[in-house]
């Protein structure tokens, strides 16, 4: 009979888990992302003439504007025209837009694909691995925990994602029905220094959800050291 009930409680704990990433899954990388569209900016300002670029930036207010009208997929079309006009890291962005916008619509296929070709064109390893991270999450709840895995392991340490990366890699732990160890990278997130509080708090939090830490293991005793011949009586 403990058994069921020990079962219940996963189910339970896995459920409460499952609504928690659906309502803080885009925050795993959002600070990521704001700090990217900054060096999108830069790189903007100094690739491109000052006309050009505020044509960029016009078109891209007009498409962020449809998704907040939740026109997604006149969003997800205008994002993409502007990632083909535009070219290098505003393109690169853009394109990006033009998946989350795909994603809203429920077309998870097309939305991966421009994610991958971001991770595999661009030149900036910090948008590659940041696209990485977007087909991952966007891929969360369809692909086989093996598939999610190997595209964490080509993120890798790249630009300071490592925590990120360990975070998403608990879910898929979890995914995969491996509790504990789902539990133990959660605990490394919350106790990496350089991990932003913001995600540490968030893997705490989930943490929680599963029951908090496992216990450390047990110190096992020594084993006795022969006598020497000098300590015989």
């Amino acid at each position: 009979m403990s058994d069921i009930f020990q079962e219940i409680d996963e189910d339970l704990r896995r459920e409460r888990l499952v609504g928690f990433w659906r309502r803080y899954g885009t925050a795993v990388i959002a600070l990521s992302l704001g700090l990217l569209v900054g060096v999108g900016g830069y790189i903007g300002w100094r690739d491109y003439t000052a006309s050009r670029l505020a044509a960029n930036a016009e078109a891209m207010a007009a498409a962020a504007q449809l998704v907040t009208d939740n026109k997604q997929a006149e969003a997800a079309k205008a994002f993409d025209e502007l990632a083909n006009s535009a070219g290098g890291t505003y393109g690169d962005l853009a394109r990006m837009n033009a998946a989350a916008a795909t994603l809203a619509t429920g077309d998870v296929a097309t939305a991966v694909a421009a994610y991958d070709k971001v991770a595999t064109t661009s030149t900036d390893i910090s948008i590659a691995a940041l696209a990485r991270l977007l087909a991952v999450q966007a891929l969360m709840d369809t692909a086989p925990a093996a598939d999610l895995d190997a595209r964490l392991d080509a993120v890798g340490d790249a630009a300071g994602f490592a925590p990120a990366v360990k975070e998403l890699r608990a879910y898929v732990r979890l995914k995969a029905g491996a509790t504990d160890d789902a539990r133990r990278l959660l605990a490394e997130v919350v106790d990496d220094s350089a991990a932003p509080s913001r995600l540490k708090g968030r893997a705490q939090e989930v943490l929680d959800a599963l029951g908090g830490r496992l216990a450390a293991a047990p110190a096992q005793p020594s084993a006795p050291q022969p006598e020497s011949e000098g300590q015989r009586p």
